[in-house]
């Protein structure tokens, strides 16, 4: 072999030596970074829980105490009633860069790392990636809805009657004073029994007349739209009537939302909120409700893995050249219960369950062959 081809080669493996390769150290460790340096985050999972609850409000109706009396209705509310009730749980996985696992890189002299290939497919997030915004922790619709509930039809019948009265007047007869009676119509308020009763009549009236417009023998004009129209009114006037006795209610919509972060990745159990039927979604600090659970059951990873992942941990702590950290997710059955009964379940993804692994730069420089992780 001549000298000048000795020498290629000699200068060839000289200078393919001196190329820096791509470094990535963990960066709790590192000391210092690199001006052509970046520092990526991998992704951890946050479970956004959404609690729908509904507060039914009854409003009792001012005849609520004579209701069996006079229409044989027995439980009729005769105060008002709050009483709130969970109306749905649904949970929704976010993603956001995990502070406890950021890596410093420094590239090398040859590679081009895509770490936006890198980001759009979920294997790390940039530094800045902070996830969404936290929701309010808690939203109402419908207050106050019962300032505009009234009972108007009250009574076909006035509130007022004439009631005869005798008064007796002293008058002087032949010297004698004498009691001479005298009747005056007054003016008389009904008692709250009396407009009860007027109601419950009316009540008992447009019933006849429904059934006497249905009767196949009714006496009248009326078909087609024109008794639709009639027997919509009269149901329409019933109900309200009806609502004296028995009262009006309501709905309102309270919206609670908790960020959860899981960090067990044997599984966990959290008190994520608490419940009162009385005042509707608590914090989890509030010992006045009921505590509802939240519930976390990863998959079993395999025993003989464990090996393999503690030696891949253990290099976190050096600078690993021509690879990439990144975490393969894994499925949890997560659930939320209230102590008895399961209310939610389903399967999610938690990055930060599975180990820390690690990727060869080669798979991420190269257009094609790039192995996507889902």
């Amino acid at each position: 072999m001549s000298k000048k081809v000795v020498l290629i080669i000699i200068v060839a493996v000289v200078l393919s030596c001196s190329k820096k390769p791509i470094q990535v150290t963990s960066a709790d460790v590192a000391t210092s970074l690199n001006t052509k340096g970046l520092i990526y985050a991998l992704p951890r999972t946050v479970l956004k829980v959404r609690v729908e609850a509904v507060k039914d409000i009854i409003i009792p109706g001012p005849f609520g105490r004579f209701a069996y009396k006079y229409l044989g209705i027995s439980d009729a509310p005769v105060k008002k009633t709050e009483e709130w009730r969970i109306a749905n749980i649904d949970i929704v996985p976010s993603i956001e860069s995990d502070p406890t696992s950021l890596y410093a890189v420094t590239p090398g002299d040859d590679d081009k790392v895509d770490f936006l290939k890198l980001y759009s497919n979920g294997l790390i997030i940039p530094i800045s990636g902070i996830g969404e915004n936290s929701t309010p922790v808690k939203t109402l619709t419908g207050i106050d809805q019962d300032n505009g509930i009234h009972f108007t039809d009250i009574s076909i019948q006035p509130f007022i009657s004439n009631e005869k009265t005798t008064f007796y007047n002293k008058v002087k007869r032949d010297s004698v004073f004498i009691r001479v009676p005298v009747q005056k119509d007054m003016i008389v308020e009904k008692s709250i029994e009396e407009k009860a009763r007027d109601a419950a009549d009316f009540i008992f009236s447009l019933r006849k007349r429904r059934s006497d417009f249905l009767s196949v023998d009714a006496d009248h004009n009326l078909n087609g739209e024109g008794l639709k129209i009639a027997l919509d009114e009269i149901n329409r006037l019933e109900e309200e009537y009806l609502s004296l006795f028995i009262g009006k209610s309501y709905s309102e919509n309270s919206v609670s939302n908790f960020d959860y972060i899981p960090n067990q990745p044997d599984g966990e159990t959290s008190i994520i909120f608490r419940f009162s039927a009385t005042k509707g979604i608590l914090a989890s600090s509030d010992l006045s409700g009921n505590p509802f659970l939240l519930k976390s059951e990863p998959e079993t990873v395999p025993e003989s893995y464990d090996l393999l992942f503690k030696s891949i941990s253990l290099e976190k702590g050096k600078s690993i050249k021509d690879v990439i950290y990144y975490r393969i997710p894994i499925s949890a059955n997560i659930k939320i219960s209230d102590g008895k009964d399961d209310l939610f379940s389903r399967r999610i993804s938690i990055c930060q369950y599975w180990p820390i692994v690690r990727m060869p730069i080669k798979f991420v420089i190269r257009d094609s062959g790039f192995i996507e992780f889902r």
